[in-house]
């Protein structure tokens, strides 16, 4: 029998914890459905090649909304893993009230190795096979941009799926995929590419206030990944009087004791383009000793039973998905660190691909922001969320006397577990 994943175990143990019934932690632990593709695209030299694509679909009680997560372009695409970041998609859907249920998919291939064109072409035809298959759509699923995609990446599904969809009338367009640029015809939202940094800055303060911590004794950060997400999470940082002492990517890392000035990463693709500083690999940058807080933001399982025993960090804030195992947590907890954990930390994409969604739709909400809007509304009414979502997080932290990340998964299976049992009941009669 294969081990279960750390989302897996966790969820087990939340379920146990709350005694939910044997049937609603089968279902939890099961999936609606998963797919599974060979897809061929024409490459800038004439030939054809293959590429393995999958997409996971976990739970959802939501009958009238879609399944919601993102499409991942990176070499280590697997079908376990996608179904293991499903889950994870679920757990903050429902942490964050929004009515979706989780799914994760992707490609594997490493962008870095195509051109632009090529990458246009290997999206199409991924979208070709998934509506074939009846697979995406404004109530079915709705992708969104996660490792190696972008704003651009949706655009292309939205304008395949426009054209391949109008003569079914599945309409509207728009809303089948969220994280599109903004502008006339887009569909996007202003605020959407920053989204998840700044929910995550967002959380962290209202933790320090709802901690009594002083804001002095955790400026000094140390950021694993220069993507969109932590790029992101450090500018808004830097911009916020922290100091980013290190940051890293799939080319290693850079660190300045004395912190990286903002203007040295902005407009920066990758920490190569960031000079004056000494260069570091990623495990030296996991176990800094003079940085407060650790954000994990590029892949999952970075932190161990191997190395959490060697971080420094007083705390851990994850933009990742699963970047912490079990085993990790338990050593962590053990000496005092503490860990916001992934399902809130870094909600803020989803809760504005909801919002992005949800204004395709014409759907209401009063959490939605409406009509013309700047990024500086939606990113306020971000914020918004974030911090009620974090309150009730410490609340039940408080009340259940666990660990934040125990008492998000709580929050989350206790939000819809009357939900699934109402469509049990009807099911059953």
């Amino acid at each position: 029998m294969a081990e279960k994943s750390s989302t897996m175990a966790r969820l087990d143990e939340a379920s146990d914890f709350l005694g939910l019934e044997p049937w609603l932690k089968r279902k939890f632990h099961g999936f609606k459905s998963v797919w599974e593709c060979d897809i061929e695209a024409p490459m800038d030299d004439g030939s054809l090649q293959s590429f393995k694509a999958c997409r996971a679909w976990h739970r959802s009680p939501f009958p009238g909304s879609p399944y919601k997560g993102g499409m991942r372009y990176h070499p280590d695409v697997t079908v376990e893993k996608m179904k293991d970041h499903a889950v994870e998609m679920s757990l903050k859907s429902w942490l964050m009230g929004l009515e979706f249920g989780g799914a994760k998919g992707g490609i594997a291939i490493d962008p870095s190795r195509h051109s632009q064109e090529e990458l246009k072409r290997v999206t199409e035809a991924l979208t070709e096979e998934m509506l074939e298959r009846n697979l995406i759509g404004p109530r079915l699923d709705v992708p969104a941009p996660d490792v190696g995609t972008n704003p651009t990446t949706m655009n292309w599904f939205h304008n395949k799926y426009a054209q391949r969809a109008r003569t079914h009338n599945y309409g509207p367009f728009e809303a089948v995929v969220t994280g599109k640029p903004t502008g006339i015809g887009y569909g996007g939202i202003p605020g959407r590419v920053e989204a998840t940094g700044w929910g995550l800055v967002q959380v962290f303060k209202k933790f320090l206030k709802l901690k009594n911590l002083q804001k002095k004794d955790f400026k000094r950060i140390g950021v694993m990944g220069f993507g969109n997400v932590g790029y992101h999470v450090a500018r808004i940082l830097a911009e916020e009087d922290f100091t980013i002492v290190a940051t890293s990517d799939v080319h290693g890392g850079v660190y300045n004791k004395s912190g990286i000035p903002l203007e040295k990463f902005q407009g920066k693709k990758d920490t190569r383009e960031i000079k004056d500083c000494e260069r570091i690999t990623n495990d030296e940058l996991l176990v800094l000793p003079d940085i407060d807080i650790f954000i994990p933001a590029a892949l999952e399982n970075v932190i161990t039973k191997e190395n959490a025993w060697q971080i420094k960090a007083k705390g851990i804030i994850e933009g990742a998905n699963g970047p912490t195992t079990c085993e990790a947590d338990l050593i962590l907890e053990s000496r005092g660190v503490f860990v916001i954990p992934d399902i809130l930390a870094n909600a803020g994409g989803v809760t504005v691909s909801f919002f992005e969604w949800a204004r395709n739709m014409g759907k209401i909400d009063h959490r939605v922001p409406m009509g013309e809007l700047t990024s500086d509304q939606v990113l306020t009414a971000l914020s918004k969320v974030m911090w009620r979502e974090t309150n009730n997080v410490f609340e039940a932290q408080k009340k259940y006397k666990v660990s934040m990340r125990f008492a998000a998964y709580l929050l989350a299976l206790e939000n819809v577990a009357p939900l699934f049992r109402t469509k049990h009941t009807a099911i059953s009669v």
